[in-house]
């Protein structure tokens, strides 16, 4: 999972590609040359890991891990 640097726009991406394209911005990004917050091989696992991190950037972070909380009850 990258953050794009332009935009902050949070994305899931293949590690191995060398570039991704933005949704956010239409920024071509250099996949090593950006940071990497989250790697991990499961869909669901990234998934709720871009939705925590897209709350923490909205500042929402404590409802987004609460709704989390709850769905998994």
């Amino acid at each position: 999972m990258i953050v794009c640097p332009q935009c902050k726009q949070v994305k899931g991406v293949n590690l191995t590609s060398k570039t991704t394209k933005c949704a956010g911005c239409g920024k071509t990004l250099t996949v090593q040359k950006v940071k990497t917050y989250y790697e991990t091989e499961s869909q669901e696992k990234l998934r709720q890991a871009i939705g925590l991190l897209n709350a923490e950037l909205d500042g929402k972070s404590v409802a987004f891990k609460k709704l989390l909380h709850d769905t998994h009850e």
